[in-house]
């Protein structure tokens, strides 16, 4: 029969404790009363005394070991997400959700006619730069693109919303 590790564990522990010299909880020198109950449950008190060392007794010292230390998992790399026609709003919640400051996400008119208001928000993300997937090192700032709607993202007149403002239409 093979005995069983949960309770081989305390009786090992206590045998640890008592070669290494230890008293009860109380230190050497230490004239603290220390409690205990007997089976009538009534507590006595008692005064604990210094262990004795003699001559030639073995004590045992704990050793710890690299093997029983715990290995730090590696953090893995920051990934640019995805983040094509979502609004600039859930952008900077993905950038929050993944550990990523919003503060890194700089915002961009998809087009060179159109000019980016102060609550973009709810503007619609055409492009980013870096693409998805890409590592995103500590210092990367990530740059989108934005459309106030989505259809706007793959209209362009040579960079223009409107044809009548490309410089290089004809009318």
């Amino acid at each position: 029969m093979v005995p069983n590790p949960r309770r081989l564990a305390p009786s090992v522990l206590v045998g640890l404790l008592a070669l290494a010299g230890c008293s009860g909880g109380t230190q050497t020198g230490d004239a603290a009363p220390v409690t205990s109950a007997a089976t009538t449950g009534t507590p006595t008190a008692t005064t604990a005394s210094p262990p004795s060392a003699t001559a030639g007794t073995p004590t045992a010292t704990p050793t710890a070991t690299a093997s029983t230390a715990p290995t730090p998992t590696p953090t893995p790399d920051a990934v640019m997400p995805a983040l094509h026609s979502r609004t600039y709003e859930q952008a900077r919640t993905e950038f929050s959700r993944q550990d990523l400051s919003p503060a890194r996400l700089t915002a961009a008119a998809q087009h060179k006619d159109v000019t980016l208001p102060r609550d973009h928000d709810g503007w619609y993300i055409c492009d980013t730069s870096p693409r998805p997937g890409t590592p995103l090192t500590a210092t990367t700032t990530v740059t989108v693109r934005l459309a106030k709607d989505f259809s706007d993202c793959t209209t362009s007149f040579n960079g223009y919303l409107y044809e009548e403002n490309d410089p290089a239409s004809t009318p």
